[in-house]
């Protein structure tokens, strides 16, 4: 590979002045403008083509790397390298579907101060990318941090009793876990090698005891605690308060995406999948952790009537699918666990879109208030029953294809347990999912059914851009295994 000349590195600067730009995009003109919109998707759109620019001259051979503050052993830096660019990739490719929806779904749900809602959905997205491009713990950590308070305005901007306990509980587990465990890992690591620049097969094998080692990575598991393990998952369920936009973007696009991603890169880039091998080589009881949280998660997804409960629980439960698969810490079953990653981003963010689409229309909360509501929206319905029968694993959508590879995987392991969890954590998806379907599939009696009930075009746009990427997995998990080649 050859290492960028400085115009090269501008690449890097100017996908952070695109996402900086959209910043400010909301305020260009007064809410709900056509010119308004058009600012947003346009930013968004260049946005996606120079991150696409930035993976080919990846996957041609060119290194990128850019330093922006360099202090002593620390630095804020950022730098390309194939699961980064994976991640950045998904960030920029739904950033603008992301937007078509949230800018309609203000707009028919009378959501007012909309610009700044805007801004912070542009943050957010925005820091994901940071952190995808990070070359460092220390430029991780720090985006990673923003990102939690940058939700913040989101999840409150309906302020009332309800919204104020669960931003509580939101707050009490991301930023404690993050401060108690997340910093002393990395304070740790500066402090006894000098160093926290993410370097392929990891950097810490030959200065901490495998004790010592072993308790890092569970400081650095839970500490991340946006991955939403079990006891630290409340979080997720706590932050339902919000709207639909925002639920799809903590639970789909980038927040708890942004957990997973941080663990893959200290898992890869930190510890070394040899170094974690020889360290579970006895037994790895690692895998009982994300176990445990597929199993609670499921059963109360099951106990649930509310909608955005069971897609909370739901989340959980897929995201503890990747871990597993991770936590196998062997180059097909992180591989697996990043194309499960995307495919449940795909897919999560279809149920969540659609489900505010029921919610524009409907005020539909709980699940029996989506009786028989294919009727007036077989559109919508039609893709929530896609992206439910993907979220279960049946073929030939995302869902399946990610599984597959995980089962793959840990048969290659022999690892009997994380096959037959994910066996069934499927059956439970499976359960909890189809009795959503059966509410909205039940058959009913209503007037004028030959006209269907409407939302903005926008946010049917968005939904229809997303299942396609459901549906086409296939091709996308054949890009994304080209960038796995370079690991």
């Amino acid at each position: 590979m050859m290492t960028s000349p400085m115009p090269l590195n501008f690449l890097i600067i100017s996908t952070m002045l695109l996402g900086m730009i959209n910043l400010v995009a909301p305020f260009f003109t007064k809410e709900d403008s056509k010119i308004r919109s058009f600012f947003l998707l346009s930013i968004s759109i260049f946005f996606l083509f120079n991150v696409i620019i930035i993976d080919d001259l990846f996957i041609n051979g060119t290194v990128i790397k850019f330093t922006l503050l360099d202090i002593g052993k620390y630095s804020i830096a950022f730098s390309l390298e194939p699961l980064g660019l994976i991640f950045l990739t998904m960030l920029a490719a739904l950033w603008i579907p992301a937007l078509l929806y949230t800018i309609k779904f203000l707009t028919i749900n009378h959501i007012t101060n909309s610009s700044k809602y805007l801004f912070f959905v542009n943050c957010c997205i925005l820091l994901g990318c940071i952190v995808a491009l990070s070359a460092n713990l220390i430029t991780m950590f720090i985006a990673y941090e923003l990102l939690t308070l940058c939700t913040i305005p989101l999840i409150v901007h309906h302020f009332d009793k309800k919204t104020l306990a669960g931003l509580n509980k939101y707050l009490k587990i991301l930023l404690l876990s993050g401060i108690i465990l997340f910093l002393p890992a990395i304070i740790v690591i500066y402090s006894k090698i000098g160093t926290g620049t993410f370097i392929g097969g990891g950097f810490i094998k030959d200065y901490f005891s495998d004790s010592a080692a072993v308790f890092l990575l569970l400081f650095f598991i839970f500490g991340i605690s946006k991955a939403a393990l079990y006891p630290l998952h409340g979080w997720l369920p706590a932050a339902m308060v919000a709207s639909y936009p925002v639920s799809a973007l903590l639970h789909a696009v980038v927040v708890v995406k942004t957990g997973l991603f941080c663990i893959y890169k200290v898992l890869f880039y930190v510890f070394g999948l040899d170094y974690l091998q020889y360290l579970f080589s006895d037994y790895n009881w690692l895998v009982i952790l994300p176990a445990i949280t597929i199993l609670y998660s499921s059963l109360q997804a099951l106990k649930c009537n509310e909608i955005k409960m069971i897609l909370a629980y739901s989340t959980i439960n897929q995201l503890s699918i990747a871990l597993i698969s991770a936590f196998l810490f062997t180059p097909k079953g992180l591989a697996a666990a990043l194309i499960h990653m995307i495919s449940h981003s795909f897919s999560k963010i279809c149920l969540f879109y659609s489900a505010g689409n029921f919610y524009s229309l409907h005020k539909t909360y709980y699940i029996n208030d989506l009786t028989g509501v294919n009727k007036t929206m077989p559109k919508t319905s039609a893709i929530f029953l896609i992206a439910t029968l993907s979220l279960i694993g049946i073929p030939p959508f995302a869902g399946f294809i990610s599984k597959f590879y995980i089962m793959v995987a840990a048969a290659n392991q022999q690892n009997l347990l994380v096959m037959i969890v994910i066996a069934v954590s499927s059956l439970f998806s499976a359960f909890y999912m189809l009795k959503v379907l059966g509410f909205i599939y039940e058959p009913v009696k209503i007037k004028n059914n030959n006209t269907e009930k409407t939302v903005p075009i926008f946010m049917f746009i968005s939904l229809v851009l997303c299942i396609i990427f459901v549906i086409c997995f296939f091709f996308i998990q054949q890009i994304i295994n080209i960038f796995l080649t370079f690991m």
